[in-house]
């Protein structure tokens, strides 16, 4: 226990005496440019850091309406197809030949395919107005970014 409070006061004392000695030393022209375009270099670096946020930030939050607009689609479909297979239930008890049945069946498949291709195209239509407003934001930020690697500042204002 004693060993480790000797090392820590040890390595306290010593980071101690490395700090006043670098303060007490002049700096030379080269390290003080040096300092100056290490901080230029991170804070254009950070800088442009936020806008990337900034994008990513707007992709993720069309992604999540998109998810909720899809799941809203799913949930009203699902409620759709409940209320047509009651419909057909009655329909199917009403019935009083097995000719009667049979076409209730029938019909009954045929329009749960129709609806089921209806809302499967709807769906991919969704799908891919929303991939493309999450990539809108991500798009834009890389063509602004890459006007800014080429010097095209002007373009990238436009």
């Amino acid at each position: 226990m004693a060993t480790t409070r000797t090392e820590t006061s040890t390595a306290k004392k010593t980071a101690a005496k490395a700090a006043a000695a670098a303060q007490a030393r002049p700096e030379t022209p080269g390290e003080i440019i040096a300092e100056r375009y290490r901080n230029a270099g991170y804070e254009a670096l950070v800088g442009k850091n936020g806008e990337n946020v900034s994008a990513a930030m707007s992709a993720g939050e069309a992604m999540l309406a998109g998810f909720a607009e899809v799941s809203q689609e799913m949930i009203d479909f699902a409620n759709a197809r409940l209320r047509h297979d009651m419909e057909i239930a009655e329909e199917i008890s009403k019935a009083r030949t097995p000719e009667e049945i049979f076409e209730c069946q029938c019909s009954f498949a045929e329009r749960a395919a129709r609806q089921y291709a209806e809302e499967t195209s709807k769906l991919f239509a969704m799908m891919a107005r929303i991939q493309q407003s999450c990539w809108a934001p991500v798009q834009e930020r890389t063509k602004e970014a890459l006007h800014g690697l080429n010097g095209d500042s002007e373009k990238s204002e436009d």
